[in-house]
């Protein structure tokens, strides 16, 4: 067995993220293009495979090799073959025959080379300290069954590690749901392009840590075929997030109106204003229901103003204002929803500038799906859902949502306009630059007032990009990514390892930090 060793290296997830058919179809041009067939690709995916693979083994390790009967499954030939040469106990279990070309060739030099190819039931005969899956790739379209499936559900039952070539079995290469059940797997290896799917939805519970192998044709790859989505990295945040002038004052840096907090729900703008002064923003106002104004007033940096529903009073607040947030805490008795239906006619008479930057949360949203105002041309406004509130804007069920996050955010933006980010592991950020992913975080984020955080966090930003350059989806998305990476700063603080007990005001101190990349 050979196998071309300069591209066997693995790599950190590119920006670049593809739907699963786009690397289908494009592949092999993309690979005759850079000179080499489909035989030295599967090879080289197996080369890359395996060197994910040995540096987790003990010598003289078990491992079992899990085949299918397409191209995944001779990549698992190559793997098993690999594995052996370097002295690991390898057994190799399959579905049946190899069905195309590629990967029968590579089913033949396992059994030319003295292998054996054992029936898949018998997998656990083996004992194995690791298992590579090459069952089924990224053209699953339909829920698991029969012998795939059982083997799937032993697999899991049974807790050993396991690696995944291009994406674990059962898992929807470009929702991230499983299909009935997927593989539970400690590491995959993703090939050519990565597949959007291992980035939002399910896919956290089932890819463990997920490494890229372009097999050196990702320049021909990427000039035959668009990005489908993109991927959002820390690095983004060096390179946009710049230091301020050394003449800068708080004028430069904008003001935020937050328009919430009911009675027993003042916490809520609490959060959001102190965020948005965290993030980095001049001023914060805060309009709230009369009488929680000393619970808001805690944070002595806010501007606090109690205000009955529809007091024109609050236009003089938002003329002023670079950025209003609507929502937390707003609730849905009668002050908050006054304030809606105030909103709305304001905004329609356009008493309220139809251009100020508006990110709507909460029961803002939940105002939004119950009584729709004509939003024509309502380009600067955010929506911000989970997605329950997502689900209700559509007007299905919140199942429906997490069956194919993308198609919910691109069909949210499409009726809303503006920017949604749907909220989740994996959040989607959706505007007319495309389609965004953050898939950091930590399940520690879980907690009420998380969203309150990050709907702050992206006012404060929003309020500070004239002075900084920055167009307002972009600045949205680097929100999103900051406030994701000051949850995982603050649980490693608390409990590197824990996964509950962060509040969101935990996160306060982290913002900063990550606001600031570039002066540390």
């Amino acid at each position: 067995m050979t196998h071309d060793g300069q591209h066997a290296q693995t790599m950190s997830i590119p920006q670049q993220l593809y739907r699963p058919e786009q690397v289908r179809e494009h592949e092999a041009e993309a690979a005759a293009r850079a000179g080499i067939d489909m035989w030295t690709l599967m090879q080289r995916a197996g080369a890359a495979a395996w060197s994910v693979l040995s540096d987790k083994l003990a010598p003289g390790a078990r491992i079992a090799v899990l085949c299918g009967t397409g191209n995944n499954g001779g990549d698992g030939y190559i793997v098993a073959a690999l594995a052996r040469e370097a002295g690991h106990i390898v057994r190799v279990f399959a579905l049946a025959e190899p069905k195309t070309t590629d990967a029968r060739r590579a089913w033949s030099e396992w059994l030319e080379r003295g292998g054996d190819v054992e029936p898949l039931a018998d997998w656990a005969d083996a004992e194995p300290d690791w298992v590579v899956d090459a069952l089924l790739g990224t053209g699953l379209q339909q829920t698991l069954r029969g012998e795939i499936c059982d083997c799937v559900e032993s697999l899991n039952e049974a807790k050993v590690p396991v690696l995944a070539l291009d994406i674990p079995t059962g898992l929807h290469a470009d929702t991230g749901q499983p299909l009935g059940d997927a593989v539970r797997a400690r590491a995959t290896v993703t090939f050519v392009g990565v597949k959007r799917g291992l980035t939002t939805g399910q896919a956290a519970a089932y890819c463990g840590h997920v490494h890229f192998a372009d097999l050196g044709i990702q320049r021909e790859f990427r000039l035959l075929t668009e990005p489908s989505a993109w991927y959002l990295q820390p690095t983004l945040l060096q390179h946009s997030l710049v230091p301020r002038a050394a003449t800068a004052h708080k004028g430069d840096a904008g003001h935020v109106v937050i328009l919430g907090g009911a009675a027993g729900m003042a916490g809520a703008v609490r959060l959001a204003g102190t965020a948005a002064l965290r993030a980095g923003a001049g001023k914060v106002t805060i309009l709230c229901e009369p009488g929680q104004e000393v619970i808001v007033g805690q944070q002595p940096e806010l501007m606090v103003r109690g205000l009955e529903a529809g007091r024109d009073e609050a236009l003089s607040y938002l003329e002023h204002a670079s950025v209003l947030i609507f929502g937390p805490g707003l609730g849905q008795r009668a002050w908050g929803r006054d304030w809606w239906d105030w909103y709305c006619a304001r905004l329609q008479s356009s008493d309220i500038d139809p251009e100020l930057t508006t990110v709507l949360d909460a029961d803002a949203l939940n105002a939004l799906a119950q009584a729709r105002p004509d939003i024509s041309g309502r380009a600067r406004w955010i929506l911000t859902p989970h997605p329950g509130e997502a689900a209700r804007l559509l007007e299905c069920e919140t199942q429906d949502v997490e069956k194919n996050r993308w198609l919910a955010a691109q069909t949210l933006q499409e009726q809303f306009g503006g920017i949604v980010v749907l909220k989740g592991r994996g959040s989607l950020i959706c505007g007319q630059e495309g389609i965004a992913v953050c898939d950091r975080g930590t399940p520690a984020m879980a907690t009420a007032g998380m969203g309150d955080v990050l709907a702050g966090m992206i006012g404060g930003l929003l309020a500070q990009r004239h002075g900084m350059a920055l167009a307002t989806e972009a600045g949205v998305r680097l929100a999103v990514l900051a406030h994701a990476l000051a949850g995982e700063s603050a649980m490693q603080e608390k409990c590197p390892e824990g996964t509950r007990g962060l509040m969101a005001s935990d996160i306060f101190d982290w913002i900063p930090y990550w606001m600031n990349p570039n002066d540390r």
